[in-house]
């Protein structure tokens, strides 16, 4: 594993922190998938004492021999965290989810078609007690990091008592650079557990085709800011809506590189740019930690504004059920934070669910379903149980008359970095999956994970021993519209659209330097031929990693520093279905005016 801990991209230097046996080779997870050093878990270590000096000098400063004193959290019974989503018949239902610190039984809904909710229909919520585990910080609101003693081979030392030595503490105030936003120089966190209530509500009977204006919270205490959203209309109905990803803002840049503020930034561009938009598709890793509440309500918050606006579909990604340092994950949390349907009562890092907008079929997907049990022995990404259900739900859309259908998942089958090919537990299903994805005739599969622009041509399935990808480009007659976009007529295959990410860390297109350089940035890929990759290359219609960045020299990713985020937008009329890929460009933390352009599109016509 080394010095470099890249699962959190934080960890380069908590690595301190280990027993020795967690410094060596990859470990296994919970699933069963062994995990390399982006995914790797690490143990929590042992609390340790404290430094002998007053102060220790550091490289660029000074440690504290005695520990900061810790702020107390604050409570929040305003109505927090607040997102609203599909759950159900989506003519006639929408779900609601929020947060409070103190109980309030009379939690609700009110619903109007009138801005000043008058007449409100009133639903009430449901509330579950959670532990929710917060950052240690100064009254200033800064992160408390302590630096522990290493030997000369990188191993933490230990006192007499078999504590581990701190030299002292530090916190981020001031902290900058790149070594701090990738994470090398941060140090152990504390986290405080503190209670909170997470509250579900599900509004029925609605009308559809009808806009709603809402309001979360109770009589005896708070109420929210007022939302809104529009129910389905009739199969057929044209309909936009936006699609972004791995948002992941990681805690330990909050106050340095604030990710969360360029996936805000994003999803409002898109908004700002969009008419009539109604709803927003985010393909999972909404934060970096799942454990540390701190990237919850943080992303959450910035991203309010927008949110408020329409209802959202959240994909579970691999980073809503990671833990800070222990060998385990907090699998709960995504359904935690997110009112979605809980199909088979699979709620592992997540769930999968489906839902129909105005005839269009959408399956959500969970890559996260990866671990080993009597349903998946092997660890795929995706058990036996939810393939099946997958493929039952698509075949009784398509008897339903539903004319499109779009898959949507975390983890890429096909991507122009290096995810696609090398994470174990996809290639452990990807022969399966693909081979049902084409045989249910699947159109758009909508994806993350991989932090960079990718857009298949329409791909059919091949088996393994024809093909290493699983894929072979079907040659579907390409027409150009009347909009002068290109457009795929009555293509059997399936297009997999991956727009990059909304955050700030991204993953260099590996697949468009040579050999030598794939493998030398991910080793586990040295099986890969040039015949390889250029068959693989040929089946991308566009893949590129926009920002350009002195770290993909001699790394896949980047410092968690790119200011250049995308978002796609679809639009679907009938039998026509059109693809846009914008792209943000500019310096949001100083004051840059922000740019948006497209920067790629496509369709597809069913006549």
């Amino acid at each position: 594993m080394g010095k470099v801990h890249k699962r959190y991209c934080l960890m380069r230097m908590i690595l301190i922190l280990l027993f020795a046996f967690t410094l060596l080779g990859c470990q296994q997870n919970t699933s069963g998938e062994s995990l390399d050093e982006e995914d790797s878990v690490l143990e929590e270590p042992p609390s340790g004492t404290e430094a002998e000096e007053s102060e220790v000098e550091e490289e660029e400063g000074k440690l504290l021999a005695d520990k900061p004193e810790v702020t107390e959290i604050k409570e929040n019974n305003e109505p927090n965290r607040m997102i609203t989503t599909f759950n159900g018949d989506t003519q006639t239902q929408m779900a609601f989810n929020w947060y409070t610190t103190e109980l309030f039984d009379d939690a609700k809904v009110w619903i109007s078609t009138s801005e000043d909710l008058s007449d409100a229909s009133i639903f009430d919520a449901e509330a579950t007690e959670v532990t929710n585990r917060y950052a240690e910080r100064t009254d200033e609101g800064y992160f408390i990091f302590a630096d522990v003693e290493m030997d000369d081979e990188e191993n933490p030392i230990k006192d007499e008592n078999g504590d581990l030595m701190i030299n002292g503490f530090y916190t981020d105030e001031g902290k900058e650079g790149s070594d701090w936003t990738n994470g090398s120089e941060v140090g152990y966190l504390e986290l405080i557990d503190v209670t909170e209530y997470s509250y579900k509500a599900l509004a029925t009977d609605l009308e559809p085709d009808t806009k709603y204006y809402y309001q979360v919270g109770s009589e005896s205490g708070e109420k929210s800011k007022v939302g809104t959203f529009e129910t389905a209309g009739e199969s057929g109905d044209e309909f936009t809506f936006i699609h972004y990803t791995d948002t992941q803002n990681a805690f330990w840049n909050e106050h340095v590189r604030n990710e969360a503020s360029f996936g805000a930034d994003t999803i409002k561009q898109a908004l700002d740019m969009t008419e009539d938009v109604k709803f927003v598709l985010h393909t999972g890793d909404l934060v970096e930690i799942a454990e540390v509440e701190d990237e919850w309500v943080d992303i959450y918050s910035q991203s309010e504004e927008s949110w408020l606006k329409q209802p959202l579909v959240v994909a579970p990604g691999n980073h809503d059920e990671y833990t800070l340092y222990a060998d385990s994950l907090v699998e709960e949390k995504f359904n935690e934070h997110i009112n979605v349907p809980v199909t088979n009562d699979n709620t592992s890092g997540g769930s999968y669910y489906s839902f129909d907008y105005n005839g269009v079929h959408f399956v959500v997907a969970n890559t996260n379903d990866n671990k080993v049990s009597e349903d998946n022995p092997e660890g795929k990404a995706m058990g036996d149980e939810q393939l099946a259900w997958i493929e039952e739900d698509i075949k009784q859309a398509r008897e339903n008359g539903a004319k499109w259908i779009i898959l949507s998942y975390h983890k890429p089958l096909f991507s122009k970095s290096y995810h696609s090919l090398q994470d174990e537990d996809v290639q452990k299903v990807r022969e399966e999956f693909m081979q049902m994805i084409d045989e249910l005739d699947v159109d758009l599969a909508l994806q993350g994970h991989d932090h960079v622009i990718s857009r298949t041509k329409a791909l059919s399935f091949v088996s393994t021993e024809e093909n290493f990808s699983n894929a072979v480009i079907d040659q579907a007659e390409v027409v150009v519209g009347e909009d002068d976009v290109e457009y795929y007529k009555n293509p059997e295959g399936t297009v997999f659209v991956l727009p990059n990410t909304g955050g700030t860390k991204a993953y260099n297109d590996i697949f468009s330097h040579s050999l030598d350089y794939i493998h030398k940035v991910r080793p586990k890929l040295d099986w890969l031929t040039q015949e390889d990759v250029d068959y693989y290359n040929n089946l991308f219609a566009f893949g590129e990693q926009p920002q350009k960045d002195e770290a993909f020299e001699e790394s896949h990713s980047n410092h968690r520093d790119s200011a250049v985020q995308n978002f796609a937008i679809y639009h679907v009329d009938g039998d026509e279905l059109k693809v846009e890929i914008y792209q943000v460009t500019g310096e949001l933390l100083e004051g840059e005016d922000r740019i948006v352009e497209k920067v790629h599109e496509f369709g597809i016509v069913k006549e």
